[in-house]
This record gives structure tokens, sequence and C-alpha cells, in this order.
């Protein structure tokens, strides 16, 4: 039996968020996030080893992206694989697969860090159809994997991450500069936003290496979170900044940044193994940001900080009426394991893909939806 969610509030810290731009309650209210029903996908034409991103493409189909099978899949919401954008496929090459966007669909632009470039396909045809080589600034490198992305009217946008510090090194933080960077068509540089907030810069110890920046994609602009700043940010897709919202006090979710005592780098960290008693604490952080008309939406993963057989990540939702301007919360975090990653909402219908191989090799579409709690 699945090991469910039914863990003492006192695994996570409550907190008192700032005063920002929003007006919120103290505490948000409670939502019950139920599954409607959960699709295993048939995978006869191809195996998908784990995933990295999950976007949902209409109201029919998922991309599914994977490192470990480098590749963009879809995916059917019944679980029926449509076809595959793989490594080693075409002429052109391996490549990795660090982000892609779908909303073009059935073209798929990839961003590729093997070749530092966005690659564009067809893949309703099985087709590759250019290449496009980004001008990346010296001191600054595409993220490995789970990269913010997006194609663009004139351009893309896409995550960097620095060159020349360690991900575990405070300066990482306190000196990288700028995350997000626009590209025109030709891959030059067009200008760059946000720098890791001052909540980042001013711990002392090396930090977990999460993705903390978080990007949501509406179409029209799109929002940016570092959460343990406690807001979300509402860009135009030109870098111009439209709107700020604060984030709520939850009873689930650390706002709190927690560091190692001490500052390590990654071969330290690679060399302590099991055996050694180097531990750098895994901070809270959003793994994604979805919406409507009528409401923002985003996924946090919440790892329990416990090691050994009890050790596991868990997962719920903020939700924001755009009209009240008020938040809630899901009352039920969830195992990862069991609810897998947010691809995307429809009407009123959330989308999650559950892959991961540290369960099992079968893959689920689970359908969910938001009920509220009375009193």
């Amino acid at each position: 039996m699945k090991q469910r969610c039914l863990i003492l509030l006192t695994f996570f810290s409550t907190l008192i968020s700032c005063k920002t731009v929003v007006e919120k309650d103290v505490i948000p209210d409670f939502w019950d996030l139920s599954v409607i029903d959960s699709v295993l996908v048939m995978e006869d034409k191809f195996f998908l080893n784990s995933q990295t991103q999950v976007k949902l493409i209409g109201d029919s189909l998922l991309a599914v992206s994977s490192y470990r099978s480098p590749m963009v899949a879809i995916i059917t919401t019944k679980g029926e694989q449509v076809g595959k954008i793989a490594s080693g496929d075409f002429p052109i090459g391996s490549f990795s697969p660090s982000s892609f966007d779908v909303s073009e669909y059935p073209i798929i632009h990839i961003l590729d860090k093997k070749s530092e470039s966005v690659l564009v396909f067809n893949a309703k045809r099985q087709e590759f159809i250019k290449k496009i080589k980004l001008q990346l600034p010296d001191d600054k490198v595409i993220r490995f994997m789970g990269a913010k992305f997006k194609k663009l009217p004139d351009g893309f946008l896409v995550e960097m991450v620095s060159s020349i510090y360690d991900s575990y090194h405070p300066d990482f933080y306190r000196a990288s500069g700028d995350q997000i960077y626009f590209f025109g068509n030709e891959g030059q540089i067009k200008n760059s936003i946000v720098d890791y907030p001052k909540e980042y810069k001013a711990v002392v110890g090396s930090m977990s290496p999460v993705t903390y920046l978080t990007m949501g994609d509406f179409g029209n602009d799109i929002a940016l979170s570092f959460p343990h700043s406690k807001k979300v940010n509402f860009y135009s897709t030109n870098g111009e900044m439209i709107d700020s919202v604060a984030l709520p006090e939850s009873r689930f979710f650390d706002y709190n940044l927690h560091g190692a005592d001490q500052i390590l780098d990654f071969s330290e960290i690679f060399a302590s193994g099991e055996q050694n008693k180097v531990h750098v604490p895994t901070n809270h952080y959003f793994n994604s940001i979805h919406g409507n008309r009528e409401q923002v939406i985003v996924e946090t993963w919440m790892n329990n900080k416990k090691t050994g057989e009890e050790y596991a990540t868990y997962s719920h939702l903020l939700i924001f009426n755009k009209e009240a301007k008020k938040w809630s919360e899901t009352s039920n975090p969830r195992n990862i394991l069991d609810i897998g990653m947010l691809a995307g909402v429809v009407n009123d219908t959330l989308y999650f893909y559950e892959g991961s191989l540290m369960k099992s090799d079968e893959k689920y579409i689970k359908r969910a939806v938001l009920r509220p709690i009375e009193d």
C-alpha cells in the first residue's frame, strides 16, 4: 500500500509572512485535492526513464521530458503514446533537453545544453527543422535540467546559471547576477532580469542546490517566484514587471532558508557518500506555477528532513483567487511519488503525471479537482 501523507503538521514549519503588495488572511482557507481517476500510461512504442518536466498541450495531450532518456515524449491524457523527439533519432546527433516549449505544437522547441542551442522540430512529421545557436554570456551556462524556457514572439526566454561559482557556495547566490535572459530569433542577447533576492544572499553556509526560481507561463505574460522572498511577480514577455502578489502564510510550506554550518563544494559532497556526516539541509521550494482565468496555482515540494526509510518529499498546492485576491491551500499534502508533477489545468481539472522509477516502472496520468472544505 502506497504511503499516504497522513503526517503530523509539525513536520513543517508554520511561519509569519511579510506584508507585501496584496492583502491576505493570516491563515489561508483549506481545499481538498481529490484525485478522481488514474490512467496507466501504455508504453508500447518507447520507454521513458523518469521525468524532468511535464506540460499540458491543449486539453488532450501531455509533453514529458527526461534527461535519463534524453527526449520529449508526447502522450494523450488517456495514456496512449503519440510520439517522441529523442536524442540520436536525427542527423544532428545527440542532445540534452534542459527544457522545452510546446506552445506552437506540433512544433517543439528544445533547449539543448550540450550544443547551447534551441533545436526546432515538427513532432507530427518527426522532422528536424533548424538549430539556433545562443550567444551565451561568458560567465553563464544553461541550467542542466528543468531550466525556465519560453518561445517568445521575437525570440526566447532562457534561464542561465553561473559557470564560475559552485552551486553549493554562497557566492552562487550573492554574485551570479541575473538569471533570466532574453534572446532574439537569431540567438543574440537582448536583455536580462531577476537576480537572487536578499533572502538567498544572506545565507552563510551551503544550501541544497534545488531550483529556487520557478516560472509560470501564462502566454502573454509570465510569473516568476523565488518562494522564500514570499512573492510571485508577473512580467511581460519583454521583461517588464507588471504586478506583484504576496505569498500567504502556510501551515506546511517552510519559507525559512536553511543552510549548512559550513561552506562545502560539490566534490566534497560527492566524495562523502553516505558514510560521511556532511549534511546540507533540503529547503522547501516550488516545483511549478500554473493557472487559468480565475486562479494561479503553485505546486510546492517539501522535504520532511528525515533520513533513511522515513525520508520523503511531499507536495501541496497554494491557490490564488484573482478576483477575490485571496490565497488558499490544500489540506492534504501528498508524497510526490504518489501524486507526481502538476502538468496543467483545464477548466476545474488538474492533470498530474507520476512517472518516477524510484517507485516502479509504471507511469500514471492522474486527474484531480479542488473541493472546498466546509466547517
